[in-house]
């Protein structure tokens, strides 16, 4: 979908101080097999801090940093992945009242790690229909230290860390724009997230097996290639498609984002389907953080900026996968704010 007057003008983060991946493998927490194969060097935990907690710090370092009156907020959307809080309770009205305290509509996104890209795409035509000095803030959040969740052994390729960030988009003006954002379905795979469980009951309070319920569809459905091989044609075709919109090419993208997957599955996933080398990435830095659901892409965002590598005039392609969908962004990076530069 090609974005027209869509600014980027606040970002905030939640980073918790990261474990040390190798320090759990010693410890036996971590498989340390797993260990060596992935190279993830640490992992983000935030204790008994809850995600709608980590998204009201996020979102108030955002505003902040755009010196903007939570007042003008036209609409709230929070991307989630796992538990938010006590089942059957809207957690986006928490934040809401936390921020802007305001009767806008609070929406919650379910598009798994790809919700802030949903929340963009949500966000970008409802805009057109707001006042000019109205703002749309999008968060998202996690804390897998539930014991209903491994953190380190739970899935392939993943270990999971918590963190949480905020978008404040705007229609006047921002350091980065949204040229171009869209996600594609994989409906075929969507079993992979689900293996042999029942649809229902739900199976609220039960461990969460993700690498059961892969194998389960590795014997019963597809081999792993395959759906690697469905899922790289899927994000290179919407990767060409979301450039195209955007009136760029691949090689004018001075950093490609994706989750904070492990090496392998980074250049499975996405180095070899889009011909890029990992140092265009930001694999360095999610590395040691884990890969923290939805957040993925505003944390390395967020450091790329800080850390002075990026410039005005330099352009950002967002990519990620999520449960049966994939999802891209192509930013333009107009200004480098002063809270980065600070």
């Amino acid at each position: 979908m090609k974005v027209s007057d869509v600014y980027l003008s606040g970002l905030g983060v939640f980073q918790p101080p990261a474990v040390d991946a190798g320090q759990a493998a010693r410890r036996g927490e971590y498989d340390p097999g797993a260990y060596l194969d992935n190279r993830y060097t640490g992992v983000c935990v935030a204790g008994d801090v809850s995600p709608p907690e980590m998204a009201v710090h996020a979102a108030r370092q955002a505003l902040s940093r755009a010196a903007a009156d939570p007042a003008r907020i036209g609409l709230v959307l929070h991307a989630t992945v796992f538990f938010q809080g006590p089942v059957m309770w809207h957690s986006p009205a928490y934040i809401q009242k936390e921020i802007t305290g305001n009767a806008v509509p609070a929406f919650e996104i379910g598009l798994g790690c790809n919700g802030v890209f949903a929340g963009l795409e949500l966000a970008a035509p409802r805009m057109g229909a707001m006042s000019p000095d109205e703002t749309v803030l999008l968060t998202t959040a996690e804390n897998f230290g539930s014991p209903q969740v491994d953190r380190w052994n739970g899935a392939l390729g993943f270990i999971v860390g918590d963190a949480g960030g905020a978008l404040l988009l705007g229609r006047q003006a921002g350091f980065a724009r949204l040229l171009a954002v869209g996600s594609a379905s994989i409906p075929e795979i969507e079993q992979l997230h689900r293996g042999g469980e029942p649809l229902y009951p739900p199976s609220l309070g039960t461990k969460l097996e993700m690498k059961a319920r892969a194998q389960y569809f590795r014997e019963n459905v597809m081999s792993l290639a395959e759906v690697s091989e469905v899922c790289t044609r899927a994000l290179a075709e919407l990767a060409g498609r979301t450039l195209e919109e955007a009136n760029r090419k691949l090689d004018e993208m001075t950093r490609v984002i994706y989750h904070n997957a492990a090496g392998y599955l980074m250049k499975e996933l996405l180095l070899e389907p889009l011909g890029i080398p990992m140092e265009r990435t930001t694999w360095q830095f999610g590395r040691g953080i884990g890969h923290t659901g939805a957040s993925d892409q505003l944390l390395s965002l967020n450091h790329l900026l800080i850390t002075g590598q990026l410039a005005a005039g330099d352009y950002v392609l967002l990519t990620g996968g999520g449960p049966a969908s994939v999802s891209c962004a192509v930013l333009e990076i107009l200004d480098i704010p002063e809270w980065a530069r600070a």
